[in-house]
């Protein structure tokens, strides 16, 4: 269905009556129909259905229009919402009912999980470490609801547009989109979703806003497989694999911080933790770094390219992007030649 301009609704009433024909192409008859209906109530539900079935989408205006009224206010005093006017003539998927999906939710049939799985702690982890939740307010008083995930465009382009795009499709039957800053060598995914936002803050209990506080929700702190996801989520936004095969990687939230520390113990993951005033260091050894990549599935190619290259060739690269090292598990790129590239940034950063 075609967009509503704003011009349109600033057009006299007379003007205003006659876009659902004009510019919708909808029966004349079928417009004189609906207006002969009495009863106010009945008629903008019949408006509201007869434009369903026509565009597979509803707006507000056309709905009030096509009723012969000149403002959406009309739907408002009748039923509180459009959305409740839809509940008149149509079903919608049960969730949680703590949330309240907006009618582009339930256009793009978005899901919401009905209990924590694996895939969920491991795209929980992934929020903890580069996601951010934001509701924010314009001007006229509409709320907009962002899910964010930030990432390094050279090194993570792979691992937003499929593997997080993937998880986020298979969870939420969601479809992003990616906003990439080349000159800031940055990737950020963006879902935009009143449902995932508020299944997030209410059920899950994630901070909206600054993540200062943000804790691991309890049904994965009490689950060892669902734990180890989380933390799979976590590695692979907040740590790197360093040139000896261990894991090292920097945490900004105590809180999250004790809880990973404590698991790593439970589970005799060897490690060396360092708890700062506000934040905290990992320092995970070779070979439980090498179960932690192995055992527990990491997937995001900026950490298991490193770790496949060391297998084959025996050798580590440093200040190697990427796509480089995927080149070169492809054959697209000679190891020496990827090796004298590592050589020239490592001399370049050491006398920087």
């Amino acid at each position: 269905m075609n967009k509503i301009p704003k011009k349109w609704r600033e057009l006299p009433i007379k003007e205003r009556l006659s876009i659902p024909e004009k510019y919708f192409k909808i029966v004349t008859k079928t417009i004189e129909r609906i207006r002969q209906i009495s009863d106010p109530k009945k008629r903008l539900i019949e408006s509201a259905r007869i434009q369903y079935e026509s565009f597979k989408d509803i707006h507000s205006y056309l709905t009030v229009w096509i009723a012969g009224y000149g403002s959406d206010v009309m739907i408002r005093n009748y039923f509180g919402s459009t959305k409740n006017l839809l509940e008149q003539f149509m079903s919608f998927p049960k969730i949680n009912i703590k949330i309240k999906p907006s009618w582009a939710d339930i256009k793009r049939k978005i899901k919401i999980p009905e209990e924590m799985t694996e895939k969920l702690a491991e795209e929980t982890g992934i929020h903890i470490g580069d996601g951010n939740l934001y509701v924010n307010t314009n001007k006229e008083g509409f709320k907009s609801y962002n899910y964010n995930i930030s990432g390094d465009l050279t090194d993570e382009y792979l691992y937003h547009t499929e593997h997080i795009a993937k998880i986020m499709k298979y969870l939420y039957n969601i479809e992003g989109w990616f906003l990439e800053r080349v000159n800031k060598n940055s990737i950020e995914s963006r879902y935009k979703s009143k449902a995932i936002v508020e299944f997030k803050y209410k059920i899950i209990n994630l901070p909206v806003g600054p993540k200062k506080n943000i804790e691991i929700p309890k049904d994965i702190l009490s689950n060892n497989e669902y734990m180890k996801k989380c933390i799979v989520g976590i590695i692979y936004t907040d740590f790197s694999i360093t040139s000896s095969l261990a894991i090292s990687g920097k945490i900004n939230n105590l809180l999250v911080t004790k809880e990973i520390h404590k698991f790593f113990n439970k589970n005799k993951i060897k490690h060396i933790y360092r708890l700062y005033q506000n934040y905290s260091r990992f320092y995970i050894n070779k070979p439980e770094a090498i179960k932690i990549i192995t055992d527990w599935h990491l997937n995001n190619p900026k950490h298991i390219s490193k770790y496949n290259i060391f297998l084959e060739f025996k050798k580590y690269l440093p200040y190697t992007t990427t796509p480089e090292r995927l080149a070169l598990l492809k054959g697209e790129l000679e190891f020496n030649n990827l090796a004298k590239i590592s050589k020239q940034r490592s001399d370049k950063n050491r006398l920087n």
